[in-house]
């Protein structure tokens, strides 16, 4: 068996048996999901290995071909295959996916079979997206992704789901419409240009024909603008991330995984995919704007995660910063930045993924996303503490953690492009851009880092009705219910434990009204006792979720060389391509320049000598009176 074809695919063979077998049952669709996306996870790896070794033979490297639609010279295959420019994301698909699972496992209460049904089908599609080596099957993949996350969104969400899905859908499917007319016409316009091999849809084919024959300029352009539509939408760059932070908010956690983790990276994967490799002169001709927009994002998204009360949106806002990053390593068009913003896609997706699952996991506890209503839990949860705070770190590019080796590549890469090798006139632009990125990752320590402070530490503040059975629950479609309405006030708890026999200072010290109480008794002494609640630190299931993340947060951040290695040659491919067309535009430059100096020479007027003789003895004759 292939097993780049049973990876795609095992996941609906998976929404079968969830069909076949569940008959309603929340329990039996739930192991049904996990087992399936273990199996997948299997058959990812297995697919996976034979690539790691840098400079792998190409014969080796998993790939799939059979014909799909072949007839009237019209030639679409069912072709499927990994380069260094999509293996990490395929494994990361499969790696997070379990993720998604298992932090969905006790916070679905209704619709349990079609939930982990949609799930499965998700997966089936992120992995065929990343593996597609024909426009038509990555069309195909690209529009499959968003019917179930509209699904997740909608039914599964929080108060204001419906809205937020018809707003991610009609996001998305606008933009992915324009960018299927560009592909279409990339299409063509290599059919006009090699007629003899037929129409053909192949990735690898076309891009080797436009490489030797490149298209004109303006077709570059247009063609460039067209999927630019699509692919600025899902990184999201800024100014289109509108629908993201509504996306992130009223999604169920699961989805917000899935969602930050992989799908924002199908953008940045399109640009480095098509957009980059096949029309490079206009890549270079939008370089500049694309990196101030990139660097926009980043200080924008920062600076108003800041100002956030939701954690959900905060987070969420953290992604239009982060993304900014990577878009800003791949349009610095060099090697070392190239590398970087690949390698960040990844590192994002473990962040802030593990981010958003731990605060589902939080979530389910406590049934609030608003930061006011929450203190001083890692006296609670010292263990989910923990892992939030691993997130954490590696969200702000802690040294030896993976966020640090994306971002570092990326800036080294970004200063590189805008001291050493800025085009003409354009090395203020670019050192500028350069200088505002490391700012911003001053603001992403600041915003993470305070948003840990104030739900972690100081003192024990927790909701009054938290650990309610069934209150908030994804399920209901009401996650984020007791934050917008249901908050409740410091000392309304007070008052009942006061009614019911406790000592007043109990339930008071409960929500942080006295914090000498959390923190030290009358002698100075730290005090142990907590006051009573049902919610419990992490369990084993929640355990097994985060914990292939940090494994993989060290493994990049310690020996980053593992996962650069095998992109290597590829990117330096793509780069190679834009490298030449910026080398061209500085050709081009030049030649306007000196042909714009030479028409000024010919022009300027000669005086004859007479006449500038007769032109200084006036003078001196004036001089002289």
């Amino acid at each position: 068996m292939n097993p780049l074809v049973v990876s795609i695919f095992l996941p609906l063979v998976g929404v079968g048996l969830i069909a076949l077998l569940s008959d309603g049952s929340r329990q039996v669709a739930r192991l049904v999901a996990l087992a399936t996306s273990l199996g997948t996870l299997y058959w990812v790896v297995k697919t996976v290995l034979p690539m790691l070794p840098a400079g792998a033979a190409p014969e080796s490297l998993p790939s799939f071909d059979a014909a799909w639609f072949d007839t009237a010279g019209v030639n679409i295959r069912f072709n499927l295959g990994l380069d260094g420019l999509s293996l990490w994301m395929f494994a990361l698909s499969g790696l997070l996916s379990i993720t998604a699972i298992l932090v969905s496992w006790e916070s679905i209460k209704e619709r349990g079979p079609l939930f982990y049904s949609m799930l499965l089908v998700l997966e089936s599609g992120m992995l065929g997206v990343f593996a597609a080596r024909d426009v038509i099957l990555f069309y195909v993949f690209f529009e499959f992704t968003l019917i179930p996350l509209f699904f997740l969104i909608g039914i599964w969400g929080s108060e204001q789901r419906r809205y937020a899905a018809v707003k991610f859908f009609l996001f998305t499917l606008a933009g992915s419409v324009l960018t299927f007319l560009g592909l279409l016409a990339v299409v063509l316009l290599h059919y006009e240009k090699f007629p003899a091999g037929g129409l053909t849809f192949s990735i690898p084919t076309i891009t080797a024909g436009l490489t030797e024959s490149p298209l004109s300029d303006a077709a570059q352009l247009w063609i460039f603008l067209a999927l630019f539509a699509g692919f600025a939408i899902k990184v999201p760059l800024f100014p289109f991330h509108t629908w993201l932070p509504l996306a992130h908010v009223q999604a169920p956690t699961a989805g917000s995984v899935i969602l930050a983790g992989i799908l924002l990276k199908i953008g940045t994967y399109g640009f480095l995919r098509f957009s980059m490799p096949m029309l490079p002169d206009a890549a270079v001709v939008c370089m500049p704007w694309i990196l101030w927009l990139a660097t926009a994002g980043i200080i924008y998204g920062a600076l108003v995660a800041l100002a956030q009360s939701d954690v959900k949106r905060l987070i969420a806002y953290s992604s239009v910063s982060h993304l900014g990053y990577c878009m800003l390593g791949l349009f610095a068009f060099n090697r070392p930045a190239m590398q970087g913003g690949v390698l960040q896609m990844i590192n994002h997706g473990l962040s802030t993924g593990g981010l958003f699952a731990v605060f589902g996991m939080i979530y389910e506890r406590y049934h609030t996303r608003e930061i006011k209503d929450l203190g001083g839990l890692a006296r609670r949860i010292p263990l989910l503490a923990l892992f939030m705070l691993l997130f954490t770190f590696s969200s702000i590019g802690l040294p030896g953690m993976n966020g640090f080796a994306g971002e570092f590549l990326i800036l080294i890469g970004m200063f590189q492009r805008g001291w050493a090798e800025a085009p003409a006139g354009m090395q203020i632009s670019y050192t500028a851009i350069s200088v505002l990125a490391v700012f911003g990752v001053v603001l992403g320590a600041w915003y993470m880092l305070w948003l840990y402070q104030r739900v972690f530490f100081g003192p024990l503040k927790e909701p009054a009705d938290h650990g309610t059975e069934g209150h908030g629950t994804e399920g209901h479609g009401t996650e984020g219910h007791r934050s917008e309405g249901h908050g409740a006030h410091p000392h309304a708890h007070a008052t009942a434990a006061h009614a019911h026999g406790t000592h007043d200072t109990h339930a008071h010290a409960a929500h942080g009204d006295h914090p000498a109480r959390d923190a030290h008794d009358d002698h100075g002494h730290a005090a142990d006792v907590l006051p009573p609640s049902s919610v419990r630190d992490m369990n084993a299931r929640e355990f097994w979720a985060l914990a292939p993340l940090v494994v993989f947060m060290f493994w990049i951040g310690l020996k980053p060389q593992t996962f650069l290695a095998p992109m290597q040659a590829d990117i330096n491919r793509v780069s190679a391509r834009v490298e030449s067309a910026l080398e061209r535009q500085a050709e081009a430059v030049a030649a306007r320049q000196a042909e714009a100096a030479a028409v000024a020479d010919t022009v300027t007027p000669t005086i004859p000598p007479q006449t500038a003789v007769a032109g200084d003895a006036q003078e001196f004759a004036r001089a002289v009176r």
